[in-house]
């Protein structure tokens, strides 16, 4: 946060287990808000059904700081096949 109260957020997202480039996804920033919505799609591609199974998804959410990032909270939820 800023010193005029205001972030620079965005949100990571990590398949686990694993730690290629492969496996992490990130948002826009979003500049100078404190109540960010995204109103993306993040895609991973070639996940199979026995990926599906074992990996978890985990969310990070960060507040983007001048120089650095600080995180504001994260979750792990199971993956869900949806077909788009």
């Amino acid at each position: 946060m800023d010193s005029n109260g205001l972030a620079d957020p965005y949100v990571k997202l990590h398949l686990l287990p694993g730690a290629s480039k492969s496996n992490k996804l990130r948002t826009k920033t979003l500049r100078n808000t404190r109540n960010p919505v995204w109103n993306e799609t993040l895609v991973y591609h070639g996940i199979t059904d026995e990926d599906m199974q074992r990996k978890t998804l985990r969310q990070e959410r960060e507040r983007g700081c001048p120089g650095w990032s600080k995180i504001a909270g994260f979750c792990m939820d199971a993956l869900v096949f949806v077909a788009i």
